[in-house]
């Protein structure tokens, strides 16, 4: 039942919205009943969205909407839209989709099919975090659906040339990550030794210099009648490092084969 209530609305929204009848399979790459762009950057916007997806056969895709009908959330929202207005290319419906609700000013991206192996966890992060979110909180619809399709363009060109955008190919986490290894193999030592060297001066306030060397020598004097060296055992201990999972990058995928993210903007 809130899925049906979910169809009609939208459907009377965009009925309301375009002024003409719509239907599942009618919505354009780039779908806005909100008014929010302009008749002429919705055209420029899904004119370049149909050619990124024909030629990657990955359907690159946007929907903007007034508000959501009941509160299953962005996500869930973005991933029926999907599959009830029938996006995705090929027979695995290959796509991603970038979902907005205006009045809750919430978002979501979600990816199917070869869009998974395109857009990984990483990817979607990069996309949101450095290029779109930061346009969408100031407002710049158009300056942030046209960062998307540059991203979404460059991802895919990378994963059809078989280089997935990822934690390993991202040059700007490669660097990232030499930074944090420099950090813990120097910088953390040095600040252990130096705490360590601090408690121990701190525990010898009592100390005096001493004038002469009288007060280290036992009455008698100090005879030394022989010594020597004995190595009595050693002991090895041998740690294996176990790489990172988490740091390996891929993709998340759920249950339903989307894999993807939402939030606030």
């Amino acid at each position: 039942m809130k899925k049906t209530l979910i169809t009609l609305s939208l459907v009377l929204a965009l009925f309301i919205g375009l002024t003409s009848a719509v239907y599942a399979a009618d919505l354009d790459m780039v779908t806005d009943i909100t008014g929010t762009l302009s008749e002429s950057q919705v055209a420029q916007l899904n004119e370049r969205a149909v050619s990124i997806s024909q030629q990657y056969q990955c359907d690159v895709a946007i929907i903007v909407i007034d508000a959501m009908t009941d509160s299953d959330g962005a996500f869930a929202w973005a991933q029926y839209l999907y599959n009830q207005y029938n996006f995705g290319y090929g027979q695995d419906r290959s796509g991603i989709l970038l979902f907005l609700s205006m009045a809750e000013r919430d978002y979501a991206m979600v990816a199917y099919g070869f869009g998974n192996t395109a857009f990984t966890d990483h990817g979607k992060d990069v996309m949101l975090d450095r290029y779109i979110l930061p346009l969408l909180r100031d407002n710049r619809f158009f300056d942030a659906f046209s960062a998307y399709l540059d991203k979404s363009e460059e991802f895919l060109r990378l994963a059809r040339d078989g280089s997935p955008f990822d934690v390993g190919t991202d040059p700007d986490a490669q660097s990232s990550s030499i930074l944090i290894k420099l950090a813990v193999t120097i910088l953390l030592p040095l600040m252990i030794a130096f705490g360590i060297c601090t408690m121990w001066k701190s525990q010898m306030k009592t100390a005096r210099m001493a004038v002469s060397a009288c007060n280290y020598i036992p009455p008698g004097g100090f005879v030394l009648t022989g010594q020597a060296d004995t190595f009595l055992y050693r002991t090895v201990t041998r740690v294996k490092m176990q790489s990172n999972s988490s740091s390996s990058g891929g993709t998340t995928i759920g249950g339903s084969g989307f894999s993807g993210r939402s939030g606030k903007f």
